[in-house]
């Protein structure tokens, strides 16, 4: 795990969000307050007006307010150790902006699937916690490490690419346990990790025909790089946008440090996978060029 002060800043944030509302839920279970809903706790209040309710789907707050909230110790621990070791890498894959969108749209996604659940009659429990939008972090992790191997319940070595799809197996099987987990939320929160992932890793080719284009272009760092070809309806990918031609006798970055600085800010904006052949080149040269000075081999 990577220390706290090395997490890509969206990451940070949704930490610490996490911890500052588990911390006032925590101390305020000895508070009484009258917020306009008669006498109770500070710890009641937030549960009553922060959870999602299934029979109350207008309350359009609740698909956002539910993920920041956790009573129970363990369960706001495992979350977010989760969300640490597995939301680190993402998000440098990613980019911030589309982490940021596929966390939001996964937990968004999670309590509009338990609604339909509820319509269904399979559930109408409240649902509070981040595992939904978790879950669809889990699905991203799956799809760029397929191989990478993890400890499943902290005891079984496994590869990502079998653990996720026991995990499923696990939420389905236990659906209408009434273990009081929204395993619901969590399928919800899978279903929607895939849709997002589809179109992420094959944008110029769904893009424009999916019902997240819209999404795509708000968080694209370049959103006319997908051109359209008028004549056949087609899309494709303009080069020149991501890379302006070198003309003869033109120096580029003179300053290397200036270079490195800029390929880094497009890390975090938008994940490794933006960055073009020269760019990653570069990368590996400045590398290799940083271990020679520290006396590296």
């Amino acid at each position: 795990m990577k220390p706290f002060k090395y997490l890509p800043k969206a990451l940070q944030t949704l930490l610490l969000a996490n911890a500052a509302v588990f911390i006032i839920a925590f101390l305020g279970r000895g508070l009484e307050v009258n917020l306009g809903a008669g006498y109770g706790t500070l710890t009641d209040y937030i549960s009553y007006f922060g959870a999602f309710m299934p029979r109350v789907p207008l309350e359009l707050w609740r698909y956002v307010t539910y993920m920041f909230i956790h009573f129970d110790f363990m369960h706001f621990f495992f979350n977010m150790l989760m969300l640490w070791m597995f939301g680190s890498e993402v998000a440098e894959w990613m980019g911030t902006r589309h982490f940021i969108s596929m966390y939001f749209f996964c937990g968004i996604f999670a309590a509009l699937f338990s609604f339909f659940m509820c319509l269904l009659g399979l559930t109408n429990n409240p649902i509070i916690g981040a595992s939904g939008a978790l879950m669809g972090v889990f699905v991203a992790y799956y799809k760029f490490f397929p191989e990478r191997m993890i400890l499943m319940f902290f005891v079984i070595p496994m590869r990502i690419k079998h653990a996720m799809w026991v995990m499923i197996a696990l939420d389905i099987l236990f659906a209408n346990s009434g273990d009081m987990i929204a395993h619901f939320a969590h399928l919800g929160g899978v279903v929607a990790g895939f849709i997002y992932m589809a179109v992420f890793q094959n944008g110029p080719k769904v893009l424009y025909h999916s019902p997240l284009s819209a999404i795509f272009r708000l968080f694209s760092s370049n959103p006319e790089k997908f051109n359209r070809d008028r004549r056949s309806g087609s899309r494709s990918y303009s080069r020149n946008s991501e890379e302006p031609e070198v003309l003869e006798g033109e120096v580029f970055y003179v300053d290397e440090q200036k270079r490195m600085d800029e390929i880094l800010k497009k890390v975090e904006r938008s994940g490794i996978q933006s960055l073009s052949e020269s760019e990653r080149e570069f990368l590996l040269k400045a590398g290799d060029k940083l271990r020679r000075r520290r006396g590296g081999f």
